[in-house]
């Protein structure tokens, strides 16, 4: 085999951390909406600094991810983490210092896609940290596998 198998595990992470800072930077545009025409607020200022926050570290640490560097397992790993503590922790009128609501209601209002959200979160951080990973970030192979093409030629 001349692929390494476990780089499935670190795209997957890559990409899911990518698709989380796409919904962060959704709620970040959202607080910056409000800020702009409803006026200041702690909770906008707030939640744009924390969901922009999370925005730059996942669509970082994705980008990151792919082009081979640990800071970017680093960066999914501490968005990701933040992202799921937040999303379990925000209760009641916490809640509205991270989430943007807009005439009172979430912008995921639906049940079912906060838990396929979540589930996208939870599986982006445990893509990240386990073992294949980390190999793939390495550059190991396994012991029956080939090495590639470019890993063949003289001066690579």
């Amino acid at each position: 085999m001349g692929q390494n198998q476990s780089s499935g595990t670190a795209i997957g992470a890559a990409v899911l951390a990518i698709l989380c800072g796409m919904r962060y930077l959704s709620e970040a545009g959202t607080f910056v909406g409000q800020l702009a025409f409803l006026g200041p607020a702690p909770q906008y200022f707030a939640g744009t600094a924390w969901n922009g926050v999370l925005t730059a570290t996942l669509f970082v640490g994705g980008v990151l991810l792919l082009l081979r560097r640990t800071l970017g397992r680093t960066l999914v790993v501490a968005g990701t983490a933040l992202a799921m503590v937040a999303t379990l922790l925000a209760n009641g009128s916490a809640r509205a210092y991270f989430f943007a609501e807009v005439d009172g209601e979430p912008l995921v209002t639906g049940e079912f896609v906060a838990f396929v959200l979540f589930v996208m979160t939870f599986a982006a951080l445990v893509l990240s940290v386990i073992r294949p990973t980390s190999d793939w970030l390495e550059g190991r192979r396994r012991d029956d596998e080939e090495p590639s093409k470019q890993d063949r030629l003289p001066g690579w």
